[in-house]
């Protein structure tokens, strides 16, 4: 006599089970749909953060080079012992195509005062590579010399220099309008950086002096 082997039971998935799986699916992307607008805005704020790390990287490079600034010499002397004025990464400075050398192309440019411009990179040398911005945001804008260089919101960088050559440049956050930075109390602003270079940009909410702003800095 021949046993037949007795059938496997095969159970499927109850509506219970289905509603408990559809549910913990829902409450996940729940959770990253709502995480989603401040993963990009911190993905924003990374990339104007590299921006800034690139200016800097570039006028360091320069003054290894040229053991100078990376700007017109009369820019460098606002009087009283004090550091020139913040210098803005717009058309109207040439501190991005002094930066970017023979690859900015400048036209008109030569060694002397007369006949055109300083020439501030006589040896052409490229010390640092910006993209080309998208939609006027996020790199250069332009389509000859002198460049912009905007950040992510479409405002340029403002660079400080130690121009008076005392080591220490004076700290915008002690003027900063966030309380919780220019008041802290467990980490007050010093009146000085103990840097001769600083660069920071005005943040999306494009107003001097405020939390939002993006410095070199601080985190």
């Amino acid at each position: 006599m021949k046993i037949q082997p007795r059938p496997t039971s095969q159970r499927g998935f109850t509506l219970i089970e289905l509603l408990v799986v559809v549910t913990i699916i829902a409450v996940l992307a729940g959770l990253v749909i709502s995480q989603a607008p401040k993963m990009m805005e911190d993905a924003r704020k990374l990339e104007v953060r590299n921006q800034i790390i690139s200016v800097t990287t570039g006028i360091r490079n320069y003054q290894v080079e040229y053991n100078r600034y990376p700007i017109d010499p009369a820019l460098a002397s606002s009087g009283g012992g004090d550091d020139a004025q913040p210098i803005l990464t717009n058309q109207n400075s040439t501190i991005i195509d002094t930066l970017m050398g023979d690859a900015a192309q400048m036209p008109g440019a030569s060694s002397g005062s007369s006949g055109g411009s300083i020439n501030l990179n006589p040896k052409g040398i490229e010390f640092v590579t910006f993209k080309v911005a998208k939609n006027g945001r996020n790199g250069l804008v332009g389509t000859q010399s002198p460049y912009s260089l905007i950040d992510m919101w479409g405002s340029p960088f403002y660079v400080l220099l130690d121009t008076n050559l005392d080591r220490k440049l004076v700290n915008p956050d002690v003027q900063n309008q966030d309380p919780k930075i220019s008041q802290s109390q467990v980490s007050p602003p010093p009146q000085f950086l103990p840097t001769d270079v600083a660069v920071y940009c005005l943040g999306k909410d494009l107003v001097q002096m405020t939390g939002d702003d993006i410095v070199s800095w601080r985190e």
